[in-house]
């Protein structure tokens, strides 16, 4: 019986760790900004700084709930964002911080079916980026369509 409790309680606490948190834009919106110099290229930037909020998200799976923005053709890039294509943080309505670069887990085609700027809900890994210019400061890995919602 004392086996069939630990079992039990070791269960629950494993499922807990691995359940995914809700996260909203509001949360991911608390970022302060530095300007930076880059000496090599003569020019200023900024610098994100995210609350530690954000820093303690890193890793750990994540629901979110955004805009659908296809990258490629073939569904497998694309980008979740606080608002519609039309109102993209390039277009000055937002910044870096309204926009989440999605890769999707390997062999999940449930985006596929999934139309411009169709309002939908993901899971996925978050993942902080502060370090590289080259990828969004956010970062959805192995993720998969939750629901459209509408």
């Amino acid at each position: 019986m004392k086996k069939y409790i630990v079992f039990i309680l070791s269960s629950i606490f494993v499922s807990l760790a691995q359940a995914q948190q809700p996260v909203t834009w509001d949360d991911l919106a608390k970022v302060r900004w530095i300007t930076g110099y880059d000496q090599d290229r003569n020019v200023y930037y900024d610098i994100p700084q995210p609350s530690q909020e954000i820093k303690d998200l890193n890793n750990k799976v994540i629901t979110i709930q955004g805009f659908y923005v296809p990258i490629d053709s073939y569904g497998e890039y694309f980008a979740l964002s606080l608002g519609p294509s039309s109102m993209c943080f390039f277009c000055n309505v937002g910044g870096l911080e309204t926009v989440m670069e999605i890769r999707v887990k390997k062999g999940h085609r449930g985006l596929r079916r999934v139309e411009m700027d169709k309002y939908i809900e993901l899971k996925g890994r978050f993942v902080l980026n502060v370090d590289s210019s080259e990828y969004l400061m956010y970062i959805l890995e192995d993720a998969e369509l939750v629901s459209i919602i509408k």
